[in-house]
């Protein structure tokens, strides 16, 4: 059972990060426009890093390792907020990215994602309420290990975190 909602309403963007347009999740993206996602790196503040097995029945990368926690915006959301819904929803936690930079902005074949940090000092698995039907599994691991775990995805996630820990 697919857990994907298809008919989830989207945002279109171009390259300029214009807003042009509108769409549902089922339905093809034009070429040459984006739908809008992101991504969390979320760390405890001892050098490890959240990461999680999304579920297998996800459309996108199903049973993959994947950051703690991101997702598409839906319509009308900015990024920021769809990092901090995303964040409550796969997760239970809470943070607030509207005074944020992003610490990647990374263009795809048709979405873009922009990926924030937060640190959560003391942050452990037993804090964390998981959304079932997204996420299969998180692990919190020192960072070679994390990135290592993520080495599957067409992003390079090892550069973005040492990116994102040097900012």
């Amino acid at each position: 059972m697919i857990t994907d909602k298809l008919n989830e309403p989207w945002d279109l963007y171009d390259r300029k990060f214009n807003l042009v347009g509108k769409q549902r999740r089922k339905d093809p993206v034009p070429h040459g426009l984006y739908h809008l996602t992101v991504a969390l790196l979320v760390f405890d503040g001892h050098g490890r890093l959240l990461v999680q097995r999304r579920s297998p029945h996800k459309l996108h990368r199903p049973g993959c390792w994947d950051l703690a926690a991101g997702g598409s915006a839906l319509r009308g959301e900015s990024s920021a907020q769809a990092a901090a819904r995303e964040l409550h929803e796969e997760l239970g936690l809470t943070a607030d990215f509207t005074q944020e930079s992003p610490v990647a902005t990374l263009w795809h074949a048709s979405w873009v994602e922009v990926v924030y940090q937060v640190t959560f000092p003391g942050l452990t698995v037993a804090q964390l309420v998981l959304q079932k039907s997204e996420v299969a599994a998180v692990a919190l691991l020192p960072l070679p290990a994390a990135t290592a775990r993520l080495a599957g995805s067409d992003t390079d996630w090892a550069a973005v975190v040492q990116r994102a820990r040097h900012d």
